[in-house]
């Protein structure tokens, strides 16, 4: 069997047991080992040793994984030790992100992520502080889509995730690597030197590997603009420095009159300065996998034998899983090889003849084959980058067109001189790195002027296996060659994922959409062609919120751009603190608000009982507040009846008992099918008689889990329990969808976390 074979199944192996919500037994590794080393001896079934050995790998690594997470026992308690700060201190408003090591204490995981609010002075990587902590196991939210934080902690090998109750600087801390100490001191030089602004934080991320001070709105841009890969030290940084140190390195030793292969020892030393690079970049994938391509092309070099690229590939993607497995479940990782793979691939296909060395002629041939590389890539990688992303920057090709020869050419290399010139030659250095931020605040601008073009970016409606199955024929245009029968329709594979509208509610049905939005509220409600938001979930100290993070995400994946009708219940944050960004990225037809939002600029109507309208066959009507009540508080929320058929479902917000109350009184209320339980399952709402005459099929609780108010509360879901209602919590469930129709009535649709549960989910 041939390497690339062997490469093949082996990642076909580490990325099925990726399709489990569970890892199989202890007792069942004992045994698959055994058997993958048996299967790898025989010849016979060694295809089946490749798939296993992957397999098995990811197992394994797993389950260590799993293993360091924070215990049950140790959740929610204080923990009061000295810890080591390991990475660069993340600052967002008023807070402060940091990742840490604890100092001997083994019953902790070695890697956790700690939010600060209003520390008392900035903490530096490398630094010991004893901390008063509270910490959790490893947890987030789980929507249909969006970013999965929970699988990228277990990526990043993080254990526990918690927040800092009080911490003063430690007196003893052991003493900090030379890597980091060397890292800090390098960013603590561009500091010094350069302006603190989004050019400067883009030069740390690529000389340092540090992107702590990239902020989310430039990392927007950069995923419109398809340019999100300048930030992160890739393949051709690592080459690079590799052929500046190996320049250098020949310059040198021919100018000693050295003796020896002058070629082979200069190779040696520009594959020492790539390594440095590497080391002090972070270790990132795309570097790492450079670093082991440009070893294994030296010593096979060093030996003179016949270089295979895509075999070096290939044992290079086998050598870094086995290295770091985990880091194969990173999007880094997949579309550095997918890209690399691709070029490589291309390179064979059109190998060209006689090839003029003139360098004016190989300038030329190289900025004509610019375009259409662009062009492969962006189609070559358009299965991945829908299926991990969701989008099509259609802008990659022109704006990198622009952006790589500046940046390859001019910014790294500058802003690497810079950093290397130091001491007695500082000065040439900072001249370096100031030719270096101007370089990158020209492209900054060509970035924000790009990003600010209509449908800069093709957003992708999600698409089902088979639709993606089909999205991945635009490879073909990629690997075929030229006049290959069928190649040109490649292109429709691709039209077919722009055009891709999500399905809908048939007529005279809704969909409605609890999203996960922690302990808050959040939900979606669809029609054939209309779409109601009601509330958008908390914002936080940091300065995110979860109308951006969830909300905004999931409205995208449905094809949804324009929204009729948003409905804040009321002003409370865990409601209303989403809806700024929601409101920023939609179209919005009308707002309707329990109490009027300050902060939000745009018209608000105030919700009043009576107000009725009808989508497709569903009518909508609202049952509270009263014109003639006080609106404050949670008794101001909007309640919201939607009705199809003889069928109901009822939207409550923070309602509380009198409100529960009133409604029964005025007899508002029909017997429904779904119910959203008012104010999160608290004891101030969910009154005996409001669940006695709605006696819905199934009560939805959104609520954050293992909140500090302990909701929802035990006997409010024993009395909703006790009509034979059907508790959920979100906590517990995820984002969860129900389908009400007219002549079906209620169906579950999906409960997320449950249903998509993989093998890093708690």
């Amino acid at each position: 069997m041939g390497l690339l074979s062997f490469c093949t199944l082996f990642l076909s192996g580490a990325y099925a047991i990726q399709l489990l919500q569970r890892l199989p037994a202890d007792i069942w590794l004992y045994l698959a080992v055994p058997a993958t080393g048996l299967c790898l001896l025989l010849k016979p079934l060694r295809p089946a040793g490749a798939f296993l050995f992957g397999f098995v790998l990811i197992w394994v690594s797993a389950h260590a994984a799993q293993l360091q997470k924070l215990a049950p026992s140790l959740a929610g308690a204080d923990q009061e030790e000295v810890f080591q700060i390991i990475d660069f201190v993340d600052e967002k408003n008023s807070s402060i992100r940091i990742v840490v090591a604890p100092v001997g204490a083994n019953e902790l995981p070695k890697k956790i992520r700690l939010s600060w609010y209003d520390a008392p002075e900035m903490p530096v990587i490398g630094e010991c502080w004893a901390l008063k902590v509270r910490l959790r196991r490893p947890r987030g939210f789980s929507n249909p889509v969006g970013f999965d934080y929970e699988g990228w902690l277990f990526r990043q090998g993080i254990g526990a995730t918690g927040y800092v109750r009080e911490g003063v600087r430690a007196a003893e801390c052991p003493r900090a690597s030379a890597l980091i100490r060397v890292r800090r001191q390098l960013v603590e030089r561009l500091a010094a030197v350069l302006p603190d602004d989004d050019a400067t934080a883009v030069m740390m991320a690529i000389t340092v590997g540090a992107r702590h001070k990239i902020s989310s709105e430039r990392w927007r841009q950069y995923a419109v603009t398809g340019t999100s890969h300048l930030m992160a030290i890739s393949g051709l940084h690592i080459g690079l420095a590799a052929g500046g140190g190996f320049l250098l390195a020949w310059f040198l030793l021919a100018l000693g009159n050295r003796c020896g292969n002058i070629h082979d020892q200069a190779a040696i030393m520009g594959l020492i300065v790539a390594g440095l690079y590497v080391a002090v970049s972070g270790f990132a994938v795309p570097a790492l996998r450079a670093l082991l391509m440009l070893l294994l092309v030296l010593l096979i070099t060093l030996h003179r034998r016949p270089l295979n690229p895509m075999r070096i590939l290939a044992l290079t993607c086998i050598a870094m899983t086995m290295a770091d497995p985990l880091s194969i479940l990173t999007p880094g990782f997949q579309l550095s090889f997918a890209a690399v793979a691709i070029l490589l691939w291309l390179a064979r296909l059109h190998r060209v003849k006689n090839i003029d060395r003139r360098f004016r002629h190989r300038l030329q041939r190289g900025v004509r084959e610019l375009v259409p590389l662009q062009i492969a890539l962006l189609l070559g990688l358009l299965p991945l980058t829908v299926a991990l992303f969701g989008r099509v920057s259609w802008l990659s090709p022109l704006v990198n067109l622009i952006a790589l020869p500046v940046f390859n050419l001019v910014t790294v290399p500058a802003s690497l001189l810079g950093l290397l010139f130091s001491g007695p030659f500082e000065a040439i250095g900072d001249v370096f790195l100031r030719i270096a931020w101007y370089s990158v605040s020209f492209l900054l601008s060509l970035i924000d002027f790009a990003a600010r073009i209509p449908h800069a970016e093709l957003r992708i409606a999600t698409l089902d296996w088979l639709a993606l199955a089909a999205v991945g024929f635009t490879m073909t245009w990629v690997i075929l060659p030229a006049g290959w029968p069928g190649r040109k329709l490649a292109w429709l594979a691709a039209l077919a994922a722009v055009l891709h509208v999500a399905p809908r509610p048939p007529a005279d049905c809704v969909d409605i959409h609890a999203l996960d939005v922690g302990q808050g509220l959040a939900i979606v409600v669809t029609t054939q062609t209309h779409t109601l938001v009601y509330d958008a979930g908390p914002s936080f100290r940091s300065g995110s919120d979860t109308g951006a993070l969830v909300v905004a995400p999931f409205l995208r994946a449905k094809g949804i751009d324009d929204i009729d009708i948003v409905v804040v219940s009321h002003s409370d944050n865990d409601h209303a603190g989403g809806v700024r960004s929601l409101l920023a990225g939609s179209q919005v037809g009308e707002i309707l608000v329990g109490e009027r939002l300050a902060d939000i600029a745009a018209s608000q109507t105030l919700c009043e009982a009576g107000q009725r309208w009808q989508w497709d066959g569903v009518r909508f009507a609202l049952l509270h507040p009263d014109g003639r009540q006080a609106r404050t508080g949670n008794d101001a929320s909007c309640v919201v009846e939607i009705r199809v058929g003889k069928h109901v479902a009822l939207l409550t917000g923070d309602i509380e008992l009198l409100t529960e109350q009133q409604l029964v009184r005025q007899r508002q209320l029909s017997t429904a099918e779904l119910v959203m339980v008012p104010h999160h399952g608290s004891r101030t709402s969910s009154h005996a008689a409001f669940i006695a005459q709605l006696q819905p099929r199934i009560a939805i609780v959104s609520a954050g889990f293992e909140n500090r108010w302990g909701f929802p509360k035990d006997d409010v879901v024993q009395r909703w329990q006790s009509v034979g209602t059907e508790v959920i919590n979100t906590a517990y469930s995820g984002a969860v969808a129900y389908r009400m129709c007219a002549h079906s009535g209620l169906r579950l649709l999906t409960m997320h976390r449950p249903d998509n549960r993989r093998i890093w989910h708690d």
